[in-house]
């Protein structure tokens, strides 16, 4: 008996995770305004009704996808710069697959950045913990820098706050170009100009 209710929770599960998969395909080429749940189900090759019974409603089944890619960022934020012990480079590291991770995840950029969204119940809640999050990871390595006296940073928070915003600023301009060579570049720079200024020392 356990057995089969195992079996069972996890069919359902991948009936979810597949219906996901195809509603982000959907979404992000069309958009979460144009899409039809008629769509989404033609698309995971299911009936409209058997959709329904996963998810009650257009707007439940965009949070999930708004979330599974919200969740892939992290984690590959996280995989990426586990390991490097320089902060300066993780930062450097953080930002450029973030930007990357970002250019990819067309659904969660939508959710974050669109205006036409805002109407949605969610969208508040998914901006808010993006923007915790993204500020706790950027502080993090600040903070790492500080204690092995590799930044002299006086406030942290305010810091953090000047380089989430400096990066959220680069994000249209970095998309367009669309050349990752490019990209690592201009955040390299960024980096220079934010850690040593632009004033002249003598």
């Amino acid at each position: 008996m356990f057995d089969i209710t195992t079996k069972m929770k996890k069919s359902r599960e991948d009936i979810r995770e597949k219906i996901i998969d195809s509603a982000g395909i959907v979404f992000g080429k069309k958009g979460f305004r144009k899409t039809k749940m008629e769509e989404v189900a033609h698309a995971a090759k299911m009936g409209k009704s058997s959709l329904y019974y996963y998810f009650t409603s257009k707007e439940e089944l965009f949070e999930a996808v708004v979330a599974r890619e919200a969740e892939q960022m992290k984690n590959e934020i996280i995989k990426s710069t586990r390991n490097i012990h320089d902060p300066y480079k993780r930062l450097k590291k953080y930002i450029l697959v973030r930007m990357n991770s970002f250019q990819h995840s067309i659904n969660l950029y939508n959710a974050v950045k669109s205006n036409y969204l805002g109407h949605l119940p969610f969208i508040e809640k998914v901006r808010a913990k993006y923007d915790k999050e993204e500020l706790l990871m950027v502080e993090n390595i600040i903070r790492d820098g500080v204690r092995n006296h590799q930044f002299k940073v006086v406030n942290t928070e305010v810091a953090t706050i000047a380089i989430v915003t400096a990066i959220k600023g680069l994000e249209i301009p970095l998309f367009i170009r669309g050349n990752n060579q490019e990209t690592e570049k201009l955040i390299e720079n960024l980096l220079l100009i934010l850690f040593y200024g632009i004033v002249k020392r003598k």
